[in-house]
Parts: C-alpha cells; sequence; structure tokens
C-alpha cells in the first residue's frame, strides 16, 4: 500500500506563552496533544505530527507566533477557540483562506486558516 501523504513535514515551531501549563491546557481544549510538559517548556503535537514547542515568555507582552494554524471548518474552528477562552476576531474572507486571529490569556496571538487540503490525505 502506498502512502499518499507528502513525504516531508515539519518538525517542531516554537512559540512562547506565560504560564506554559495554563497554555498548554488552551491548546488541548482546541485539539492539539501533550506529549511533554514542565512549567517552563512544553512539547505538544499536531496533526501531521508536528511538535509545537512552548517556552516560558520572559515578559508580559503578547507573543506574535510565527505559524498559523489550519482547522477543518473555520466557523466551527472560530467557536472552539472561543470556548477554549481565547479572543478572537471575525472571520475574514480572502482570495485562498477564511481566517481569524486568536489571542490567548497565556499571552500569544495566531492567525486561524481554513484548510484547502480538501480529501488529499495530510
Amino acid at each position: 500500500m502506498s502512502d499518499a501523504r507528502p513525504g516531508v513535514a515539519v518538525g517542531h515551531v516554537f512559540m512562547e506563552a506565560r504560564p506554559v501549563r495554563e497554555a498548554v491546557a488552551r491548546l488541548e481544549a482546541i485539539g492539539v496533544r501533550p506529549i511533554v510538559v514542565r512549567d517552563a517548556f512544553a512539547v505538544l503535537e499536531l496533526r501531521g505530527g508536528t511538535h509545537i514547542v512552548v517556552r516560558e515568555a520572559k515578559d508580559d507582552a503578547v507573543h506574535e507566533v510565527s505559524f498559523d494554524l489550519m482547522v477543518d471548518g473555520i466557523e466551527e474552528g472560530e467557536a472552539r477557540f472561543r470556548a477554549a477562552g481565547f479572543e478572537t476576531t471575525a472571520i475574514e474572507r480572502g482570495r485562498i483562506h477564511a481566517s481569524f486571529t486568536a489571542t490567548a490569556p497565556e499571552r500569544f496571538r495566531v492567525r486561524v486558516n481554513d484548510s484547502h487540503a480538501g480529501t488529499r490525505p495530510v
């Protein structure tokens, strides 16, 4: 049986949050799987096996993450983020993606896009 997934994946992406354990709980509430959780450091897993490494932020600023997230169904995704305690912007409909921005009380902000993978395995 052949593997229809792409041959390469992103391994790790990094972000800062404060406090880490609360950020992990919030990310878990939207569907991210915790792997290792410590007070100042955590590793969580996304669909496809990419790991988010969360490090303790050194200050109280809101930290923009350098990656975006994708969900199936933007309206349901936005509702899931809101239910998990994120502050979300209105959904914007662009030429390629519909998206919103989500800000967590743990001082991180991430852009969330709808998926355009269709029925292809990812």
